[in-house]
């Protein structure tokens, strides 16, 4: 009698881990990506370890720079030049040892020295490991920087960001800046968006029940509901799987709402991304019309043309194309252009914390320019009477109103157009003078977004 073959043992959270976060300290990788190929490669973890993996890898690219203050203390060798994967388990073992209380500092040892050997590293190394990781567990630590001597090394450290962006921040925001890098720390909300074109919050929140998911309507937006406990792994659901719903926070449904679209309009969405917005804005039009969803990234399109169909939408069309340059679409003849640019993402740092360690201050200068090209190409698009929505996840003027401002005084055709009434009551103050749609975790414990709607005479 044959036997099958038995399948090998699915990895645990930490190899996991640990594999994702040394390939994402290299150029062109990231942990995002890493951890979407986990789930792929390891459909059968499970939700616990899928759990872990999460808070393991999030976890430690979000307090990644009091971490190495901290290691740096307890290492005779600069943390530069250690070997990338001593580096990475140091990191790993003492995120566990510091914010995980349910890991024993011995099982946290033990288990760091077991993935060294099985990565083949010397004895020396392991030793290595386990001295630094002993002295930190036993509380050794050096204390953290107080504010008096230098107070962006002390906020740095504290909360975890990198010194550039804390003295930017410092400059720009004053004593509120503090608030604003704690906000970053927070993990946020589980929030999604209803697919109206299919249900409505009431009656997806009793599905959900009944899926074993406690959940509750969000605070601004009155299509956004909150996860707040659940049995299994959202994307396993059936409701997910019907699309009667998708992950998007609430800054983001919110400015998506700011055009006011109806039925039968010609609309292009310039950065459309894997589709989040494309939905919302189909609903708007009541899934009539011609949407043009842009995006240069075939890859995001084929995950845009996924849920798209999900979501049942059939008004949507992707259209690859670099929105810099010419789009092979006609000048002056769609009623609305959505322009979702690529920017600092300095407003999501809270959702995708590896941003503190992969953005370098040099990078800034490096998206108004491509922003303003943008622009200028959606502009070529609308017909007269037309608007156009500008959005950006980030804090970074240069990047937002300096933009919109600089724009307007090239373009005297085009004003300033968004209008309060477009949001529901409890968000019409996100809109401030004299016409900026801003939103901040800080603030709002919301995404950090910025939008403007600009009219064309």
């Amino acid at each position: 009698m044959n036997q099958q073959p038995s399948s090998p043992p699915l990895p645990g959270a930490r190899a996991l881990a640990l594999d994702i976060l040394a390939a994402a300290a290299r150029p062109g990788q990231s942990v995002e990506e890493g951890l979407a190929a986990a789930a792929k490669r390891h459909p059968g973890l499970p939700r616990r370890e899928r759990a872990l993996l999460l808070e393991l890898v999030q976890g430690v690219k979000r307090w990644e720079v009091r971490l190495d203050y901290l290691l740096a203390g307890l290492s005779h060798i600069p943390l530069a030049k250690l070997h990338p994967l001593v580096l990475q388990l140091l990191r790993l073992g003492a995120f566990q040892i510091l914010w995980l209380d349910r890991m024993p500092a011995r099982a946290v040892l033990n288990e760091a020295g077991n993935l060294a050997k099985a990565k083949g590293l010397p004895r020396s190394h392991v030793g290595f490991i386990n001295a630094v990781l002993r002295r930190l567990a036993a509380g050794e630590a050096p204390p953290l920087p107080g504010p008096d001597a230098d107070p962006v090394l002390a906020l740095s450290v504290i909360h975890s960001h990198p010194a550039w962006l804390v003295r930017r921040w410092l400059e720009r925001y004053g004593p509120a800046a503090a608030a604003r890098l704690a906000a970053n720390n927070q993990i946020p909300p589980l929030t999604v968006r209803v697919n109206t074109l299919k249900t409505d919050p009431a009656a997806l929140m009793a599905r959900l029940a009944a899926e074993g998911v406690e959940s509750r309507p969000g605070r601004f937006s009155p299509v956004g509901l909150i996860f707040e406990a659940f049995k299994s792994s959202p994307t396993d659901l059936p409701s997910y799987r019907e699309g009667l719903w998708i992950f998007q926070d609430e800054g983001a449904q919110l400015a998506a709402s700011l055009l006011g679209l109806g039925p039968d309009l010609r609309v292009s969405e310039i950065g459309a991304g894997r589709g989040g917005k494309t939905t919302h804005l189909a609903e708007a039009m009541g899934n009539s019309g011609v949407l043009a969803a842009v995006d240069s990234h075939h890859r995001r399109l084929r995950e845009l043309q996924l849920n798209v169909r999900r979501w049942g939408v059939t008004a949507a069309h992707p259209l690859r194309a670099d929105a810099a340059q010419a789009i092979p679409l006609k000048t002056a003849s769609l009623d609305a252009v959505v322009l979702d640019v690529p920017c600092s993402a300095l407003g999501i740092i809270r959702r995708h914390p590896e941003i503190k360690s992969r953005l370098r201050e040099s990078d800034l200068a490096t998206f108004p320019p491509r922003q303003q090209a943008m622009l200028e190409e959606a502009a070529r698009l609308l017909k007269p009477g037309g608007r156009l929505l500008y959005i950006t996840c980030t804090t970074e003027p240069a990047e937002n109103e300096d933009q919109i401002n600089s724009f307007l005084a090239r373009r005297p055709e085009f004003y300033l157009a968004t209008d309060p009434g477009r949001l529901p009551p409890q968000a019409r103050h996100l809109i401030q003078p004299p016409g900026f749609f801003r939103t901040s975790p800080a603030e709002h414990n919301l995404d950090g977004f910025f939008a403007a709607v600009l009219a064309k005479n």
